[in-house]
């Protein structure tokens, strides 16, 4: 099991958190080095500079690396993923947009191209994977294609109705010369 972590922070105690957790909150601000930490089982509040998992080096580098990524949600429970970001809604508006109805495919590149999409799966230390960049390019791709399998189709259709509505408007010419006679 991961250590989990209790921040005290304005006379109030937060948490537990897992190392990760309280990394990403040092790294975005949320936390500080003077803020008291209490380890699950022990029983000293120390500052989070004075815990030994924030001496070594790989912690340090990890911090770093989470501040140059940009701040992005991060979940642990699929059902509190919003809809929108949820891998199986995005595949179903992008295999119904590109049929029927294209807006739903747009709706599903937006939201692949500005957020991250999750899936169930979830990495040892809890937090859902979400799918990799690669699939923004993959959506752009189908956009494109859809966009030409669009305006192809709107262009039979076009070149197919003049002679269709050129019949249908000799049929009512001369059901409109029987009906006078």
């Amino acid at each position: 099991m991961h250590q989990q972590f209790y921040i005290k922070k304005a006379g109030k105690t937060l948490g537990p958190f897992a190392l990760d957790d309280l990394c990403t909150y040092l790294a975005y601000g949320s936390a500080s080095d003077a803020d008291l930490v209490l380890r699950v089982g022990d029983t000293v509040w120390m500052s989070v500079c004075e815990l030994p998992e924030f001496r070594d080096q790989v912690i340090n580098k990890m911090v770093a690396e989470i501040m140059r990524k940009r701040r992005v949600a991060r979940y642990r429970d699929y059902d509190k993923v919003p809809s929108a970001l949820r891998s199986r809604v995005v595949i179903a508006r992008m295999i119904l947009g590109f049929v029927f109805f294209p807006p739903l495919l747009w709706k599903a590149v937006a939201a692949a191209c500005k957020e991250r999409i999750y899936t169930r799966e979830a990495y040892d230390n809890g937090l859902l994977k979400s799918w990799p960049n690669w699939v923004s390019r993959l959506l752009y791709a189908l956009l494109v294609m859809n966009a030409v399998v669009w305006l192809l189709g709107l262009w039979i259709l076009i070149t197919q109705a003049e002679p269709l509505t050129q019949a249908l408007m000799q049929v009512f010419k001369s059901g409109a010369a029987a009906l006078r006679q």
